[in-house]
């Protein structure tokens, strides 16, 4: 395997600061999914005045884009994720998987052109990951056709392996009853949120015979207008996750029967609507996730076994094509994903410095792709081997 450490690294060095005002303008402007328009901006200033070519916007997603160079084949792909959630911020660093996708694609391009490396590398730009499933949709309109490889990073509270995705499925429960005088006339009404409160019991008793890696979560959002009225209308919203496609959809039938179980009990009218996007397990990649580990090791970024997981969009592309994302320690103390105390180390100088070691990870597994045949047939290999399981 050749050594593309010393000129990723000096490439990396040389962009780090133009890198670093764009992961410090996306982490102050946070944008959540498909608005992230400063955010794509800041990206494609930075990569057309590189040279890349530029498609924006990518199907029907504004706000995504792909920045291209090279020519020919292997191809790879470097994916950037920038939205933000909901009044937290970048609690999940996605303004740091964007300055280290791009500040690897600007590295890649450089060696590329110097060595004359044959290929083609793409950055995509995947918006609304936190729940919309951006690249889900970009999958279904074909956005990924022709790309033989992908590779992201994720910033966490350690560095280390991927250690799979959950699937998740998202739905909406609304139940819908008959207003009364809570005091003087209750036996007129329909109550909905009691179905509400038996929809969570059920779920509560069925925790018991989950899956120990199974995950159903909830909030509700309605629950009626005033105490002195018994309410006609209530609504929740839930997460369901499992560590693969089938008993994810498994659960889901379960979860189906609990909300129309509430209903009767009840007597309110229900709807549950399955929103469309979810997201698969991953497929990992042997090749793939042994060369990024022994990348890290190389630059000593004292890698360590994660057995935490997460749902992502990334891993509905796992499916389709050969990928690998790891986890690379964005932060000093042990700070959880989706907090605020997340969202601000994700603006710190630590945070963008293991950004742009997990940047060099990623250019040199891309570097090593295009100039490496039998990685790229191990790649492939593992791949239809698991995808078809033989």
């Amino acid at each position: 395997m050749k050594d593309f450490h010393k000129s990723t690294a000096g490439a990396i060095n040389k962009n780090a600061l133009a890198v670093k005002a764009v992961s410090d303008a996306i982490h102050a402007r946070p944008e959540i999914g498909f608005e992230e328009f400063n955010a794509v901006n800041a990206q494609l200033d930075l990569l057309k005045n590189a040279g890349f070519r530029i498609k924006n916007p990518v199907g029907s997603l504004p706000t995504a884009f792909k920045a291209e160079c090279g020519e020919g084949s292997p191809v790879f792909c470097l994916l950037s994720e920038y939205d933000a959630l909901p009044e937290l911020g970048h609690a999940c660093g996605h303004n740091l998987i964007a300055g280290s996708a791009v500040a690897a694609g600007l590295a890649v391009k450089d060696v590329m052109e110097q060595e004359s490396i044959a290929g083609r590398l793409v950055i995509m730009g995947t918006p609304g990951e936190e729940s919309k499933g951006g690249k889900v949709i970009m999958l279904e309109e074909n956005a990924f056709e022709g790309i033989d490889a992908c590779a992201m990073a994720h910033p966490f509270q350690v560095t280390g392996p991927d250690s799979g995705n959950l699937a998740v499925s998202r739905y909406d429960v609304i139940f819908s009853g008959k207003a009364a005088h809570a005091a003087s006339e209750p036996e007129a009404g329909i109550n909905a949120l009691d179905a509400i409160n038996l929809l969570f019991c059920g779920i509560n008793a069925w925790r018991q015979q989950l899956h120990e890696t199974s995950r159903i979560h909830g909030i509700i959002t309605e629950g009626g207008v005033a105490p002195n009225i018994i309410p006609e209308r209530s609504s929740a919203f839930f997460y369901i996750r499992a560590v693969d496609n089938t008993i994810r959809d498994a659960m889901e039938a379960r979860f189906e029967n609990i909300v129309k179980g509430a209903a009767l009990m009840t007597g309110c009218d229900y709807q549950c609507s399955k929103i469309p996007h979810s997201y698969d397990a991953n497929i990992p990649n042997a090749p793939l996730n042994g060369l990024v580990m022994e990348l890290v090791a190389q630059l000593k970024m004292d890698p360590q076994t994660v057995s935490s997981k997460i749902s992502t969009d990334f891993a509905n592309v796992t499916q389709q094509i050969p990928g690998v994302s790891f986890f690379f320690r964005a932060t000093q103390d042990q700070i959880s994903l989706h907090s605020r105390e997340f969202a601000k180390a994700a603006g710190d100088i630590f945070a963008f410095e293991q950004a742009m070691l997990a940047a060099r990870v990623l250019a040199v597994t891309a570097l090593t792709y295009f100039t490496d045949g039998k990685l790229r047939e191990a790649v492939k290999a593992d791949f239809d081997r698991r995808k078809t399981g033989k």
